[in-house]
């Protein structure tokens, strides 16, 4: 249960630090697919089934989500912030 939950995660973020928000469908497609197809394979029950289906396509919007503040959170420590020194500077000018 726990790879049904990591894995889409961290697979959500990954696609939240690279693509725009299009991408998650066919993500969610595809993991959909396979969850469907190891419940088929295993004879697993229905609602088990749509539970993990459910479970993972949340797991893959929610790691998205966190992808995107990271991708934004490295941006603006990248791009960094005026210094307290160079504002004083700026000022006594």
């Amino acid at each position: 249960m726990s790879m049904l939950i990591l894995l889409p995660f961290l697979l959500g973020a990954i696609l939240g630090m690279r693509f725009k928000v299009f991408i998650l469908i066919p993500a969610i497609g595809f993991a959909l697919m396979g969850i469907l197809a190891g419940g088929i394979a295993r004879g697993n029950s229905v609602s088990g089934t749509l539970i993990a289906a459910v479970l993972a396509s949340s797991c893959l919007q929610i790691g998205y989500l966190l992808g995107i503040i990271a991708r934004y959170s490295v941006a603006l420590t990248r791009a960094g912030r005026p210094r307290k020194a160079s504002i004083e500077a700026e000022s006594a000018r």
